[in-house]
């Protein structure tokens, strides 16, 4: 079956799972590449169209919600004061303002991210981390504006581009990993249920059972929760593993039920094929039709050559003359 209708059978029926173990390695490989191109386009490229659909692109948030500004190495200057917070980030933009550095490094326990521009220094918060630059600490000649940053607008997007790709690469190479660690588990499984499986198709097993976690992640926890209305499911990668270990035990007993049935047959093909079996009792060498053909019961009492004529044809008792006298004649002389 192509690579579709396998995502439609490992979500909807595990006893589909057995015939996945016949796949070539190549073909699981794309299965599970194929599977994260999906993941992908649900978590992460759908959302970001939605995000240039609402707002126009960078160039436009840029254009219409950037004030007019100049920084060099010899300040900062803005047209206007620029403020944004969103709950987890925090920036602030002016050049007629102050921002103390020990008090910005306390404002920042608040935020995951953070951005305060005064004229002589930057204060920033990435990664958990409070760094200051001044700006006298720039490269001579250095210069930024807002038409700078419009002018770049299309290197940003190049740099997105590219960052997407390696992402994809590396939620990929973290989906074999993860299905390597479910495995370890399902190993267990295999122990309990005595299926046999070798780690290969047990790995096998774990991919074809991420399908269904994923795509609920990809749609529900990622693009719902980007686009739509915030979601968040506790504990959910207890649930995302779980649901794969389900799959993989259904299919484990799955194919437990195979193997006995395929033995059970293995036992009973050599009766059906053999002389009890093959056609019933009418071709029982020893039993065919005994009453008819069995050569030593064929008209017993007429053709015995011991018994023909008992009255008047056996050489032993005699014959009769034509007179009725007993001819005494017999086998060991006459009379």
């Amino acid at each position: 079956m192509n690579v579709f209708k396998e995502m439609v059978c490992s979500v909807g029926r595990p006893s589909a799972y057995p015939e996945f173990l016949k796949n070539k390695k190549g073909k699981i490989f794309g299965y599970g590449m194929l599977l994260m191109l999906f993941y992908f386009l649900l978590s992460t490229i759908l959302p970001f169209l939605v995000f240039q659909l609402r707002t126009g692109g960078i160039g436009k948030i840029v254009n219409e919600a950037l004030p007019d500004f100049e920084m060099s190495d010899r300040g900062f200057w803005i047209e206007e004061p620029f403020y944004y917070e969103d709950g987890n980030s925090y920036f602030e933009l002016d050049s007629d303002h102050y921002f103390d550095e020990e008090a910005a490094y306390q404002f920042s326990a608040g935020y995951q991210n953070m951005l305060l521009v005064d004229e002589e220094k930057l204060i920033v918060k990435s990664n958990g981390q409070v760094q200051t630059l001044y700006f006298y600490m720039l490269e001579s000649g250095t210069y930024f504006s807002k038409q700078s940053i419009l002018a770049i607008i299309p290197m940003i997007y190049l740099l997105l581009i590219l960052g997407l790709i390696f992402y994809f690469a590396w939620i990929t190479a973290l989906f074999f990993f993860g299905v390597l660690m479910v495995s370890l588990v399902g190993m267990i499984l295999n122990a309990i249920l005595k299926t046999e499986l070798t780690f290969g198709q047990i790995f096998i097993l774990g991919i074809y059972g991420r399908t269904l976690p994923l795509f609920f992640k990809g749609l529900v926890l990622r693009f719902f929760n980007s686009t739509v209305v915030p979601i968040h499911i506790p504990y959910f990668w207890v649930i995302n593993f779980g649901v794969t270990l389900v799959y993989m035990f259904l299919a484990m007993r799955r194919i437990g039920e195979q193997r006995v049935h395929n033995m059970q047959y293995t036992y009973q093909q050599p009766y059906q094929q053999g002389m009890y079996q093959q056609g019933g009792y009418g071709q029982n060498g020893y039993q065919q039709d005994p009453y008819q053909q069995n050569p030593y019961q064929q008209n017993i009492y007429q053709q015995n050559p011991y018994n023909q004529d008992y009255q008047g044809q056996s050489g032993y008792y005699g014959q009769r003359d034509s007179q009725g006298q007993e001819n005494s004649r017999n086998d060991y002389g006459e009379h």
